[in-house]
């Protein structure tokens, strides 16, 4: 584990408070390092809007750093991504589904194995 899961699963839950300013001030200075799950957690924010502004093409750069760096988690969110698209990122099943298999060749597996397929 990571010197800095602390403080990830501190981040992690202002986000699920809704305290998107403490979160993104815990974040932002790991995202700077870099390191794969601050880079994962804030690309989330903006794929979903969370305390910052909807950015499509935002989530997809930090999030594909991430997956770059590690990150499964990451791999899995763009697979989502890909799948149902997002303002400036559109849908584009092949590359769904190469993160799909990607995150679970890198241990993110979150459904049965015919999902990856």
């Amino acid at each position: 584990m990571s010197d800095y899961a602390d403080v990830l699963t501190k981040a992690s839950a202002l986000i699920s408070a809704r305290e998107y300013e403490g979160a993104l001030a815990l974040l932002i200075p790991l995202v700077e390092l870099p390191v794969p799950g601050a880079l994962s957690l804030l690309g989330v924010m903006y794929q979903l809007g969370e305390g910052v502004e909807r950015n499509g093409p935002k989530a997809v750069e930090l999030l594909t750093h991430a997956v770059e760096l590690g990150d499964g988690v990451a791999a899995h969110n763009l697979g989502t991504i890909y799948a149902m698209g997002l303002p400036g990122v559109s849908q584009d099943h092949q590359l769904s589904r190469q993160f799909y298999r990607k995150a679970k060749s890198m241990g993110a597996q979150f459904a049965n194995n015919e999902f990856y397929e």
